[in-house]
């Protein structure tokens, strides 16, 4: 018998309109990215579906929309929290929604809705890994650098280049109760560090990843760890014991080796790299543009 596992899904925006959206929907007809029409459906529905195809899944709890801006066949649970929450508001909310509805669950798997090209074979194989690691705080999953190159060679993801693998953070990661209220204020601090990353810079994996390091760095006991990696001495188990430490908790790192595990359409050009690869793979007619 396999576990099931409340599934948080990120919806919503930042304050700041990002430039994708800007760029896609200028006039502000679909409010969050999430809502955009994707190969005759929504980002959101491709992201679902996979999941809920899943016997991992239990059921959706959508933070950051609501049932007026989207409607679905299926059963959703619609978390009332402002669609331009931070991150850690949000999974707040989605722990205190739970409580309300009677459950007692105390892991939480956290999934973001704009990787339209996620399949259900990579969210099993998350999944699978996850059994091992319930009593962790912070489980994230990880994708090799190299396997997406495969698949779409000029990507842009901010990657971290430990000293075994080059790896950028996976569409799933899960969080116990003590890593979404104990440290709320770190998730959010991480959040906020990553939207100052520049598009500019996300070619160079180091200057990519600095507004973390800059964060991490404020604990003395991680410096060094930090040294290592700016060194490129650092394993991934080692990235693993900083967050040990940032976070006063149990952190690990799964690897999902598949190109489009982290494939999300957060920057400009993504959303139609991945809309033409995913038109090939099922046979659906592309035009570029919206839709």
């Amino acid at each position: 018998m396999v576990t099931k596992y409340p599934v948080f899904v990120l919806c919503g925006r930042d304050h700041k309109k990002r430039p994708l959206i800007i760029e896609l929907d200028p006039d502000e007809k679909y409010k969050v990215k999430s809502l955009l029409p994707f190969l005759g459906k929504r980002v959101i529905d491709w992201q679902l579906e996979a999941l809920k195809r899943s016997p991992y899944v239990d059921e959706f709890y959508l933070l950051g929309i609501s049932e007026e801006m989207a409607k679905f066949d299926y059963p959703i649970h619609y978390v009332p929290v402002p669609t331009v929450s931070t991150y850690g508001e949000k999974l707040l909310a989605g722990v205190e929604y739970l409580r309300k509805q009677g459950r007692d669950d105390t892991f939480f798997v956290v999934s973001s809705s704009d990787t339209p090209g996620i399949t259900t074979e990579a969210i099993n194989n998350f999944f699978e890994q996850l059994e091992e690691y319930k009593d962790y705080d912070f489980v994230q999953s990880v994708v090799p650098a190299a396997t997406t190159e495969k698949v779409f060679p000029d990507h842009q993801r901010v990657s971290g280049k430990f000293k075994d693998v080059v790896v950028f953070p996976g569409e799933l990661f899960a969080l116990s109760e003590y890593g979404i209220v104990g440290a709320n204020n770190i998730i959010n601090e991480i959040g906020s560090r990553r939207r100052k990353i520049k598009i500019t810079k996300r070619t160079s994996k180091m200057s990519a990843v600095t507004p973390i390091i800059r964060l991490v760095f404020k604990h003395p006991r991680t410096w060094p760890l930090i040294m290592k990696y700016a060194l490129g001495k650092l394993s991934l188990e080692g990235g693993e014991k900083i967050i040990n430490i940032f976070g006063n908790g149990k952190a690990k790192a799964v690897i999902v080796d598949d190109a489009l595990f982290g494939m999300d359409i957060d920057i400009p050009g993504d959303y139609e790299k991945v809309k033409k690869y995913l038109s090939k793979k099922f046979d659906i007619p592309y035009t570029p543009g919206l839709g």
